[in-house]
């Protein structure tokens, strides 16, 4: 399992990284364009494609880090008032109902993947290469899923505890 956790843990800063980039490239591309627009009257079509495709990579890429860093949404209002057996319970169940989830979405990719093979309009990729790391995400989120059944299962994790943490000011609650 900690292999598991480090291999995750690997793919979640790689993932990070990847989703800067994009956010960097998005942004240069963007300002190179309306400089260049300013001083010669004349822009880039391209870039909104590129603009689009990056957009949409981050999102997909940054899913699995969202998930990996427990940023997820949790229903901790009630699970924290369980006893410890019931949160162990109710901890694999929500792990196993997201892992579902990831299995319903990766049966469908081999099917969506087929259907895209069109080019995008501005770029000459196929249009599955946007949807591509979604696939890649499900994929991590359900070994996720599964290291955090088998984490809670022997005891290694406990599920819903709350954290001993001071309120940040301003924080929602």
């Amino acid at each position: 399992m900690a292999v598991i956790d480090r291999f995750l843990d690997l793919a979640a800063t790689l993932f990070k990284w990847l989703a800067t980039a994009c956010l960097v490239v998005m942004v240069a591309i963007n300002s190179f364009n309306i400089v260049w627009r300013g001083l010669f009257d004349q822009a880039f079509g391209w870039v909104f494609g590129w603009t689009l495709l990056l957009f949409v990579w981050m999102l997909l890429l940054g899913f699995f880090v969202y998930v990996r860093d427990r940023r997820d949404v949790q229903v901790d209002v009630f699970m924290t008032r369980l006893p410890r057996t019931g949160r162990r319970i109710m901890g694999i169940f929500a792990a196993i109902v997201g892992a579902l989830v990831m299995v319903a979405i990766l049966r469908a990719a081999p099917q969506l993947l087929a259907l895209q093979t069109a080019r995008m309009d501005t770029i000459d990729l196929p249009i599955y290469a946007r949807s591509a790391p979604l696939f890649v995400s499900a994929a991590l989120v359900l070994i996720h899923f599964l290291n955090l059944v088998v984490s809670i299962a022997r005891g290694r994790e406990a599920p819903f505890e709350s954290p001993d943490e001071p309120v940040i000011e301003g924080a929602v609650e």
